[in-house]
């Protein structure tokens, strides 16, 4: 599975991409955003208060995903936040997606039609959630280095900077994402 900082930024990055180039949402508007994007671990606590984990996490199903996105959808609209469904389910699909992409276990994407899809991982696994826990820091910046200059042109691009603007950045950090990418890759062999 992904870290919970791969998550939440994951969320964050589509609450920022939703903005657009006015930037104009409230900034407790990226509450539903970074929910939904992590919203699936939260099966963890019947495992840590209960002792009972299901198998498959269907939480990590798209059916799940879509669902949790049009309940937010439904009660942000009570309020009028004015959030849009399709960026909604950007944060709320990406969850199971980013597990499919770390490759460690098998992801429920179309349960019930299908038990689990796996694939070859690109990202690392987070590791046991332990503070003493070198391979989930470890992990941890692999997981941003990955995944933190990819974001950055996304919101880059949906703020309609133009290229010239982040042109520089993007090939500096070029070279330091495919080394993330590189070592991240190597870890799973």
């Amino acid at each position: 599975m992904s870290s919970l900082a791969g998550h939440a930024l994951t969320g964050f990055t589509a609450y920022l991409y939703s903005t657009g180039n006015t930037g104009a949402r409230p900034r407790w508007a990226a509450a539903p955003f970074v929910f939904l994007a992590a919203c699936p671990d939260l099966d963890y606590l019947a495992v840590w208060l209960l002792g009972y984990g299901a198998q498959p996490r269907v939480t990590h199903s798209l059916l799940f995903a879509v669902v949790a996105a049009v309940v937010v959808h439904r009660v942000a609209k009570t309020v009028g936040s004015g959030l849009r469904l399709r960026w909604l389910l950007l944060a709320s699909l990406s969850h199971p997606l980013l597990d499919l992409l770390v490759g460690a276990h098998p992801v429920p994407l179309f349960w019930p039609v299908q038990p689990g899809v796996s694939v070859r991982g690109v990202l690392p696994s987070a590791g046991g959630p332990s503070l003493g826990n070198l391979y989930l820091w470890r992990n941890l910046l692999i997981e941003l280095g990955v995944l933190l200059p990819v974001y950055a042109v996304l919101v880059a691009m949906a703020r309609g900077w133009a290229w010239r603007r982040w042109r520089p950045w993007a090939l500096c950090s070029a070279p330091i994402w495919a080394a993330f990418v590189a070592w991240s890759v190597s870890l799973s062999r």
